[in-house]
């Protein structure tokens, strides 16, 4: 598990909190930061939310280039 930097970059461009998101998807905000810093993993269902939410595709938001 690694920090999301790319999810963090796309929330913060559009003035977001992680409240906001949270709410959004149906997450506790609690649960919603551990999961954006890496602690816990998103679920498939969450992570296509939160590329709908962004308008952007999954590997925009959590493919690690290497």
């Amino acid at each position: 598990m690694t920090k999301n930097i790319k999810l963090y970059v796309a929330r913060r461009e559009r003035n977001m909190y992680q409240k906001d998101v949270a709410k959004k998807i149906g997450l506790h905000p609690q649960t919603y930061h551990e999961k954006e810093c890496g602690k816990k993993d998103f679920t498939l269902t969450e992570a296509k939310m939160l590329a709908q939410i962004f308008n952007c595709t999954l590997n925009d938001l959590f493919q690690e280039r290497g």
